[in-house]
């Protein structure tokens, strides 16, 4: 007479399987590269995993890859406060209107600023180019979320404005005249210093200077 297994071990060996296929198909698109194992052993898996993904996270942040990222830094704090340093000079001096009061400490200020913000970006610009990662688009999304940020955060409401809600005046109600070009000669700023800073990183990739982040 034949014994038939119990059900009980039939959906555990199921169950076993299906969770060994779900990690390995969730490891393997975060890019971990994995070696050969049994997939009717889950408790395996699970180690190869953790050990798989240590090793790569320890190759990923390591002493070397810090230097990396103080490297990058250096770059972006130079390149873009060099790149913006022109473009904000024009815009402090000559067209801050009422809304800069002093145009030449302004002028220091926001180039030492935008020279601290170069190196944070370019940080976090080869953090998200990623070694065999040749998509362009994602290259222009990072520099223009900086870019919209910066921009953004740098318009000033004038005086006459009422709030709740926030009316300014011709021509779109929420922003006036003034705003508009606060935006403007600001968005045409931060273009310049992450535009600059990614153009030097760009560069460096491509001399070898600096790795990207694999």
């Amino acid at each position: 007479m034949r014994i038939q297994p119990p059900m009980s071990m039939s959906l555990w060996k199921l169950t076993n399987l299906l969770l060994s296929a779900l990690i390995l198909a969730s490891f393997t698109c975060y890019g971990f590269t994995l070696p050969p194992v049994s997939t009717n052993n889950f408790g395996q898996i699970s180690t190869t995993l953790l050990m798989s993904s240590n090793l790569q996270n320890e190759d990923k942040f390591s002493f070397g890859q810090r230097i990396e990222s103080i490297k990058t830094g250096i770059v972006g704090l130079f390149a873009g406060g060099i790149a913006m340093t022109p473009a904000s000079f024009i815009h402090d001096i000559f067209f801050g209107g009422s809304v800069v009061q002093n145009g030449l400490a302004q002028w220091e200020f926001d180039t030492d600023m935008g020279s601290l913000q170069g190196a944070l970006f370019a940080i976090v610009y080869r953090y998200c180019v990623r070694k065999d990662d040749n998509n362009e688009q994602l290259n222009q999304g990072v520099i223009g979320a900086f870019v919209v940020t910066r921009t953004l955060c740098k318009i000033q409401v004038p005086s006459y404005c009422s709030a709740v809600p926030l009316e300014c005046g011709d021509p779109l109600g929420y922003f006036d005249w003034s705003m508009i070009s606060q935006a403007a000669l600001n968005g045409l700023e931060s273009a310049a210093l992450f535009g600059g800073a990614a153009l030097a990183m760009d560069e460096c990739f491509r001399r070898g200077w600096i790795t990207k982040f694999p």
